[in-house]
C-alpha cells in the first residue's frame, strides 16, 4: 500500500524555504486534505491501469534542497540537445535533486517586465505575484483538487519548479525553456510545480522537459522513485500560450502529472505532450475555457516499450458559450507495454455553441500490448457540436513485410510507421523545431 508521508516533511520544505506564511498555510491546508482523502486503487476507473500499491512512499527521500539559483558552468547534454532543435541560446532553467542552474538568462527575450525564474526565486521576490494564485483564498478547483491524493501531495510538498510570468501586451517570440532531471538518484521523491501566467493580449512559448538518467537506473523492484509534478497555466483575454511537455524517465519512476490551463475570453492554448518512458506514467490533464470565445488544442503523444504503463485523463471543460476545444491522442505501444485513455468532455448549461472534438488512436506493435479507450460526453447545452472518436489495433503486417523487403530492419520500419502514425499531431505542435526533435525523441525510443 502506499504509506503516507509525515508532516514534518511539509515544515521542514517550509523553512528551508522561508516561504510567506500564506503559502505555509496553503500548503498545511493542502496536507491536512491530503491525510483524509483514501489512497487510490484501481476499482477506481481513473486508476485501473496503474498499480499504486508498489509505491511506499515512506522509503523515499523528498528531495529538500537549500542550494540557490546560479549560472550554468556547462550546457547539460539534455540542454544541448533540445537547443538543437529549437534554437541556440534559449533561456533555460536545468533543476537536479542538488542545483538549479540557469543558462542565457540575459537574453533579450527577458525584457519588458517579463519573469522566468526558479519557482523558489519567485516566492522570494514576486510572492505578491504568485499570491493572486497560490494563496488558499484564490487557488483553482479541478477536479483532482477535490479527491486527488497525489495532487494534494504535490501541493503540500512541491520541492522545485519553474516560473514564467508575461505582461499584458508582450510577446515573446522564441520559447524558454524548463528541464527537471532526477539524474542517477534512487528512493527519492521530487515535486515540481511550474507555473505559466500569459496575461492579456500576450504571446508566450514554453518547454517543459522531465527527464532521469537511464544508464544507471534501477529495475523498478529494486528500487522505486517518484516525480509528483503540477503545471498550472493561466491564459488572459486574448492571449496565447504554446507550451510542450516532455517526459522520458528511467524503468524505475513513477511519474504522476496533474495540469490545469485555465483559458480568459477570447485567449488560445496550444499544448502538445510526450510521454516515452517511465516505470509508470500517469497523467491528469484538465482544460477550463471560462470565457467566451477562448480555446483550446490539447495534442498527444505517447510511445511505450517494455512493460512500460500510461494513463491519461482529459478533461475538456466548456463553462462559457462560444467556447472551442481539441483534444487528439495518438499512442503507439511495443512488446508488453499497455495504455489507458480516459476522455471527457463537459458542457455547462451556459455554454451554447460549443464547439469540440476529441480523438485518440492507439497502434499495437506488440503481440502482447494493450490500449483502452473511454471517451466521455457530459453535455448540459442544448446548442453544441461535440464528437469523439477512438481506435485501437495492430500494425500491419504486410506494411513491415513490404519495408523489410526493401531493406529496412524491423527497427527501421517501425520507426517508419510510428513516425508517420504520429505525424499529424507532432506537425501540428506550434513551437519551431519542435517535430523534428520529437521524431529525432522518438526514433531513440524505438531504436534503444
Amino acid at each position: 500500500m502506499v504509506k503516507t508521508i509525515a508532516k514534518e516533511r511539509v515544515d521542514e520544505i517550509t523553512k528551508q524555504t522561508a516561504e510567506p506564511a500564506w503559502l505555509k498555510e496553503s500548503r498545511l491546508k493542502a496536507f491536512e486534505s491530503y491525510l483524509k482523502i483514501p489512497t487510490p486503487c484501481n476499482r477506481d476507473e481513473n486508476w485501473r491501469r496503474t498499480e499504486v500499491d508498489a509505491l511506499d512512499l515512506s522509503t523515499l527521500n523528498v528531495v529538500v534542497s537549500d542550494s540557490k539559483e546560479k549560472s550554468a558552468a556547462k550546457e547539460p547534454a539534455v540542454v544541448t540537445e533540445a537547443l538543437s532543435h529549437l534554437g541556440k541560446n534559449l533561456p533555460y532553467i536545468y533543476t537536479t535533486p542538488q542545483s538549479v542552474e540557469i543558462g542565457n538568462a540575459d537574453s533579450a527575450l527577458l525584457s519588458k517586465g517579463v519573469i522566468f525564474c526558479s519557482l523558489k526565486t519567485a516566492l522570494a521576490q514576486h510572492a505578491d505575484l504568485l499570491s493572486k494564485y497560490l494563496a488558499p483564498e484564490n487557488l483553482p478547483t479541478p477536479d483532482f483538487a477535490q479527491n486527488d491524493k497525489f495532487y494534494l501531495m504535490n501541493q503540500s510538498l512541491f520541492n522545485c519548479g519553474a516560473f514564467l510570468y508575461v505582461p499584458k501586451n508582450v510577446i515573446l517570440e522564441s520559447p524558454v525553456l524548463n528541464v527537471l532531471s532526477s539524474g542517477v538518484e534512487t528512493s527519492i521523491a521530487l515535486f515540481p510545480r511550474v507555473i505559466i501566467i500569459v496575461e492579456q493580449g500576450a504571446k508566450a512559448e514554453f518547454v517543459n522537459i522531465c527527464t532521469a538518467d537511464k544508464t544507471k537506473a534501477a529495475d523498478a523492484s529494486e528500487s522505486l522513485s517518484l516525480v509528483n509534478s503540477s503545471i498550472e497555466t493561466y491564459v488572459g483575454a486574448n492571449g496565447n500560450l504554446s507550451y510542450l511537455d516532455v517526459s522520458d524517465f528511467s524503468s524505475n519512476t513513477f511519474a504522476v502529472s496533474r495540469v490545469y490551463n485555465e483559458v480568459r475570453k477570447d485567449g488560445s492554448l496550444h499544448a502538445s505532450t510526450v510521454a516515452l518512458g517511465g516505470w509508470q506514467i500517469k497523467s491528469d490533464i484538465q482544460t477550463n475555457l471560462k470565457e467566451p470565445g477562448s480555446k483550446s488544442d490539447i495534442r498527444g503523444v505517447v510511445l511505450g516499450s517494455g512493460s512500460e504503463r500510461y494513463s491519461f485523463n482529459t478533461i475538456q471543460d466548456h463553462i462559457s458559450p462560444d467556447t472551442t476545444s481539441t483534444i487528439n491522442f495518438r499512442v503507439a505501444l511495443k512488446e508488453s507495454s499497455s495504455s489507458a485513455y480516459l476522455g471527457t468532455i463537459r458542457v455547462s448549461k451556459e455554454a451554447q455553441r460549443t464547439d469540440s472534438y476529441q480523438s485518440n488512436k492507439n497502434l499495437l506493435l506488440g503481440s502482447n500490448a494493450h490500449a483502452d479507450s473511454i471517451p466521455k460526453l457530459e453535455i448540459l447545452a442544448d446548442d453544441v457540436k461535440c464528437a469523439h472518436g477512438a481506435t485501437v489495433g495492430p500494425a500491419d503486417k504486410e506494411q513491415i513485410f513490404y519495408l523489410m523487403s526493401r531493406g529496412l530492419s524491423l527497427l527501421e520500419a517501425e520507426e517508419l510507421i510510428v513516425t508517420g502514425f504520429f505525424r499529424q499531431v507532432v506537425q501540428s505542435c506550434p513551437v519551431d523545431g519542435a517535430g523534428d526533435w520529437i521524431n529525432a525523441l522518438v526514433a531513440d525510443k524505438i531504436h534503444s
